[in-house]
């Protein structure tokens, strides 16, 4: 009894050891690529030279967040034991690997437009992941509930700030290796919605009035007013702190 309840307290540690290196590797990877990409856009200035810069910086800065935000971040209700869950996630990460880069036959017109995409969903990303915070959570877990910031216009703002940056890149460089990518990519990223929001039900009763009155992915143009309504309707029936938000 007493060894396996050291070994759980040992993977514990060792998965919350790994989960910020891992992102602070891929941080510092993106990192000096953004800066190789300064120094070819200061030495080549072009518009895609610079939105491939900025695409990086972006990158690592969500990169980065992603690392600070899983050290000492607020444990799950429940963890994740689905193994669909963790299919859900590697599949979601393996189809972002298969994304290829532009052949030198697009027109310029093409992939200047799908970097800009790119570039502004990851601006969309990166505001949603600081609203997040410690919330975060790599897997389809239950970490805590809020409605404020991006959350006040989807359920899952970081996730759409993920496709959308890879419909960019589909765009940028259309061809069927990377259609298959996105097509994956949205098939994996919703099976994780799904299994969040059971997770998130059966960890707060008041998530189904917040997923009633918000949309999961595409937002709904609404009235500025209105929006300030359902919000402080939502923050009256959650009473919960500022900081308490969904894990995605």
């Amino acid at each position: 009894m007493r060894s396996t309840l050291l070994r759980g307290r040992w993977r514990a540690r060792v998965t919350r050891s790994l989960v910020p290196a891992l992102f602070g590797l891929a941080a510092l990877i993106t990192a000096a690529s953004a800066v190789r990409g300064v120094a070819h856009a200061l030495g080549q200035p072009a518009t895609h030279a610079w939105l491939l810069a900025g695409y990086d910086i972006l990158r690592a800065g969500v990169g980065i967040a992603f690392a600070v935000f899983t050290i000492g971040r607020a444990e799950p209700c429940r963890r994740a034991r689905n193994p669909l869950a963790y299919a859900a996630c590697a599949g979601a990460m393996a189809s972002v690997i298969l994304f290829a880069q532009p052949p030198r036959s697009t027109p310029e017109g093409l992939v200047i437009a799908g970097e800009a995409l790119a570039v502004g969903a990851y601006l969309w990303l990166l505001a949603s992941v600081l609203t997040l915070g410690r919330c975060f959570g790599v897997l389809p877990e239950a970490r805590g509930l809020v409605s404020r910031g991006p959350y006040r216009m989807v359920r899952h703002p970081v996730y759409l700030g993920e496709i959308g940056a890879c419909i960019g890149l589909a765009v940028a460089s259309p061809s069927p290796r990377n259609a298959a990518a996105l097509a994956a990519l949205i098939v994996a990223q919703s099976l994780r919605m799904r299994l969040e929001e059971g997770a998130l039900s059966d960890a707060f009763p008041d998530y189904a009035a917040y997923a009633a009155e918000t949309p999961r992915l595409v937002p709904r143009f609404v009235s500025s007013r209105r929006m300030t309504a359902a919000a402080s309707r939502r923050g009256s029936r959650l009473n919960t702190s500022p900081a308490r938000m969904p894990t995605r």
